[in-house]
Order: structure tokens, then sequence, then C-alpha cells
């Protein structure tokens, strides 16, 4: 994770904007895992992980067995602090400021709307993927470090229990807030 980041001015019951606007990979070498199910166990799967080099060039993958993939990076975490009363001993509980997210439609030229709950924001970022299928579901994912360009508004015509997503996909299941309402103040770091 890199961050928490500070967002001046930011406050308590606005909406963080955050536009990603670049995301690179700062690795020539990503990872892979599959651990056992319970159907798995039964057929004697081990657990496995899989170095896999990443030609940042050409930006694809290579497989073990010769394949290449093109990538697509983005960054399976990120959000702002959590309200001070959150209870972290209850991680699956629905929450208003995200974490984990793990969806490919995430990565450049996505737009996400966070509820700020502490002064600053705090904003975080990490968990970065080279490749990742639909939420890692089948743990498909190439992982690796990544570095990331984002832009930063704070919305203060918003008022958002839980965050909200824009992409330009059709297959993101996140929801989408209006993108047209006139924005606040702007902030910009890499």
């Amino acid at each position: 994770m890199t961050g928490p980041i500070h967002i001046e001015g930011a406050e308590p019951g606005d909406v963080l904007e955050v536009r990603v606007l670049d995301v690179r990979l700062r690795s020539d070498w990503g990872w892979n895992m599959r651990a056992p199910t319970s159907a798995a166990r039964e057929t004697s799967l081990d657990f496995c992980c899989r170095h896999v080099p990443l030609d940042r060039t050409r930006n694809v993958a290579r497989l073990p067995w010769g394949r290449e993939l093109r990538l697509s990076p983005c960054f399976g975490n990120f959000g702002v602090a959590p309200p001070a009363n959150w209870d972290p001993r209850k991680p699956n509980e629905a929450n208003g400021f995200s974490g984990r997210i793990d969806d490919r439609d995430l990565g450049v030229g996505c737009t996400a709307y966070f509820p700020i709950f502490v002064a600053g924001a705090l904003f975080s970022a990490g968990h970065g993927h080279a490749l990742l299928d639909d939420g890692a579901a089948q743990l498909s994912a190439i992982e690796t470090a990544l570095a990331g360009t984002f832009e930063f508004h704070i919305r203060r015509n918003l008022h958002l229990a839980t965050p909200r997503v824009e992409t330009t996909s059709a297959s993101a299941s996140s929801s989408t807030v209006n993108a047209h309402a006139p924005q606040g103040r702007s902030r910009r770091t890499n």
C-alpha cells in the first residue's frame, strides 16, 4: 500500500473524487498462486506459486508454458481512512470507505468517489495487479508492484454513504454517480 495521502481541505461529510490517470508497472515480474480448495484437496493438488516475467516495454506477461498475455494494470485496493468507530475485527462488514475492490475495470480512466470520514481523507492505494480476471475469484491475477498517478477533487455537492465508481466498461459491477455536477478544489499527486 501507498499512503495515507493527506488531501488538503478534505473534511468529514465531503466526497473525495479520485481520477486514475496512469498506472505503471514498477517491476519486471509478478506472481500468481493457486491455493487448494476443498475439491482440490481431494485430488491432491498442492499450493502453487509461480513467478511470471513481465515485459514492461511490450506490456505483456509471458506465462511459464510460453503463452503471452497483454497486461492491463489496476490497483486492487484503494480508498480512504475509515471512521473512528469502525471495528477492524469485522473486516467483512459493509463499509463506506472501501478497501479491497479487485475489479479489472478500475485502471486508467476510472473515477472513484469515496465519502470522507476523517480530516484529510487519508487516501491509500495498493494491491497491484498486472492483469486481473473478474474479481480474482479463482485467484486468477498476476500480482505485482505498481506506481499510479491520481487526480483528487473534493466534492462538497455530493453526499454518499458508500463508494461509487465510474468506468468506461459496461461490465463494471460498481455503481455510478452523476459526474457532471460542479467540482470542488483539485489536487494532483504521483
